[in-house]
């Protein structure tokens, strides 16, 4: 299995490219509201890049459960950034104050 840390890494880029993929189906979006053709092009374009989005929200909802600290279970060790991104991951457990050993294994706990 993978670390905490990576379990961190993976969820802010996945993060990251959804709202990517939202901000720019949203340019997209008023781009065919002031264009006078190519609506079906733009409409697939704006369906696939929604599809994306979704899809990188939930591989990133997913890897959620394995960031909380494993002796007292706080899931305060992550600290957001805009809009819900992850900005950094602690090493010191908050509220326990156990080190917490980012590098090790989940299922090695």
């Amino acid at each position: 299995m993978k670390s905490r840390r990576e379990y961190f890494e993976s969820r802010k880029m996945l993060m990251i490219g959804s709202r990517i993929c939202y901000i720019i189906s949203a340019m997209l979006f008023f781009i065919a509201l002031l264009s006078q053709s190519g609506f079906a092009t733009i409409a697939v374009i704006i369906a696939l890049l929604m599809l994306g989005g979704v899809m990188c929200s939930l591989y990133a909802g997913r890897q959620k459960e394995y960031l909380f600290c494993p002796k007292c279970g706080s899931k305060n060790i992550v600290k957001k950034g805009l809009s819900g991104v992850p900005a950094s991951i602690a090493d010191e457990c908050p509220d326990c104050h156990a080190k917490l050993d980012l590098d090790k294994p989940v299922n090695k706990d």
